[in-house]
C-alpha cells in the first residue's frame, strides 16, 4: 500500500513539475514577445516618419493670390516670407508644410499657409522657414519635386530667419 501511495506522490510531483514547465516556458515566449515589441501598446511603438500633405503635381487651374505682403508690416520677417510666397505660388502648392497647420487648420499644402484668411503663416516660424527656404532654391533653378524632396529632409530648418529681419528689398 505505501508503493501505491509512493507512486501517486510521485506522479503528482512529476505532474506539478510539468505543470511549472509549461508555465514558465508560456511565461519565456510572452516576455519575449514583449520585448520584442509585438505585445506594446501603439504608442510606445516607434512612430514612422510623417510627411504632411502636399499637391505631388503642378496646379491645373488657378491659384489663390498670396494675401498682402504689405500688411504684415509690424513684423519684416513675416512681410519677407508673405513676399517670397507670392512669387513663387505654383512651387509652394507642391510643398507640404511641417507645422500642424494641416490636421488643425485643414491647411493641404504650403501655399494655403500663405493664401488662408486665418494669417498663419504670419505667426509661424516653420511657415516662414520652408517659404523662403523654396523660393532661395527656385531662384537657384530647382524644380519643385527636388525642393519637395529637400523640405522632406528637413533642410529648410537652416534657414536663419534673424536675416529677414529688415524690410524686403522690392
Amino acid at each position: 500500500m505505501q508503493t501505491l501511495t509512493s507512486l501517486i506522490n510521485t506522479r503528482k510531483l512529476a505532474g506539478g513539475r510539468a505543470f511549472v514547465l509549461i508555465l514558465s516556458c508560456a511565461f519565456c515566449f510572452g516576455l519575449t514577445r514583449i520585448t520584442a515589441g509585438y505585445a506594446l501598446p501603439p504608442m510606445a511603438r516607434p512612430a514612422a516618419p510623417h510627411t504632411p500633405p502636399y499637391h505631388a503635381h503642378p496646379p491645373r487651374g488657378p491659384l489663390p493670390q498670396v494675401l498682402p505682403w504689405a500688411q504684415f508690416a509690424s513684423s519684416t520677417c513675416a512681410e519677407n516670407a508673405y513676399y517670397f510666397a507670392a512669387r513663387i505660388r505654383p512651387v509652394l502648392y507642391q510643398q507640404p508644410c511641417y507645422c500642424p497647420c494641416g490636421e488643425e487648420l485643414g491647411h493641404t499644402c504650403l501655399l494655403d499657409c500663405f493664401t488662408r484668411p486665418d494669417k498663419h503663416a504670419a505667426i509661424c516660424a516653420t511657415c516662414m522657414q520652408e517659404a523662403i527656404f523654396s523660393y532661395q532654391q527656385a531662384m537657384q533653378g530647382v524644380n519643385a519635386q527636388t525642393i519637395r524632396a529637400k523640405i522632406i529632409k528637413g533642410e529648410w530648418k537652416k534657414v536663419d530667419l534673424a536675416k529677414f529681419n529688415h524690410p524686403p528689398a522690392r
